[in-house]
C-alpha cells in the first residue's frame, strides 16, 4: 500500500465527520481494490488497498449528496446517483441542482475534496496521487491530477464552491464570492 501511515488519520476523520468505515471483507467486490460502499457505509481492507487515498476519493462521492442520500449508496455511486435523480426529477418535474452537480461533476469533487482533506490532516497529497491511481501512470513529475488541483484549473475547485464547501480559488476566483475562504480551506465537509 501506498502511505499506509495515512490509513488511521484518514478513517478517523472520515469517522469524524459521520461516515461509518467498517474493516472487513464487505470491502471486496468494489470499485477499487480494498474499498467498497455499501448503504453508505465504506468498507475497506487495508490488505488490498492500494492507497489510503483511494478510501478518501470514494468517500468523496458520498459527500457530494445530503446525508439523508446517504444509505442509497453502493458500489455503483455513479449509477446509485443517477437513479436517485432520475426518481426525484419524475416525482418533482425538475431536477434539484444539488443532485444534478453530483450526478456531473461528482468526480472532480471528490478529487477536490479529497485533496483538501489531505492538505487538512497534514499527510502527504502522494497518499492520494500515486503511480496508478486515477488511470494516471506513466508519467514524470507530478501527478497529473494533483498537478491539475494545484494550478487551480480543475473543475472540482469551481463545484465545491458552488456547493458552498469552500470559496472560489483559482482560476475560478473571479467567478464569484461566496463569502468563504478560497479552496483548499473548507467551511464544510458535508452536505446535510
Amino acid at each position: 500500500m501506498f502511505h499506509p501511515e495515512a490509513l488511521e488519520p484518514i478513517v478517523a476523520f472520515l469517522r469524524g465527520i459521520g461516515m461509518q468505515v467498517v474493516y472487513g471483507d464487505a470491502a471486496h467486490g468494489g470499485f477499487l481494490p480494498g474499498v467498497n460502499i455499501q448503504a453508505g457505509a465504506l468498507h475497506v481492507d487495508p490488505e488490498t488497498l492500494l492507497g489510503p487515498g483511494d478510501l478518501l476519493h470514494e468517500a468523496g462521492h458520498i459527500i457530494v449528496l445530503p446525508r439523508r442520500y446517504w444509505p442509497s449508496l453502493g458500489r455503483d455511486v455513479q449509477a446509485d446517483i443517477d437513479t436517485i435523480l432520475a426518481d426525484q426529477t419524475a416525482r418533482d418535474g425538475s431536477p434539484d441542482p444539488i443532485l444534478t452537480r453530483a450526478a456531473r461533476q461528482g468526480e472532480f469533487m471528490s478529487q477536490a475534496w479529497s485533496y483538501a482533506v489531505v492538505q487538512n490532516l497534514g499527510l502527504p497529497q502522494e497518499c492520494l496521487f500515486f503511480p496508478g491511481s486515477y488511470r494516471c501512470s506513466g508519467y514524470e513529475g507530478t501527478h497529473p491530477m494533483l498537478a491539475w488541483i494545484e494550478q487551480g484549473t480543475h473543475s472540482g475547485l469551481i463545484n465545491l464552491a458552488q456547493a458552498d464547501f469552500t470559496g472560489y480559488a483559482g482560476m475560478f476566483a473571479f467567478m464569484g464570492d461566496n463569502g468563504l475562504a478560497p479552496f483548499p480551506q473548507m467551511a464544510k465537509w458535508t452536505l446535510d
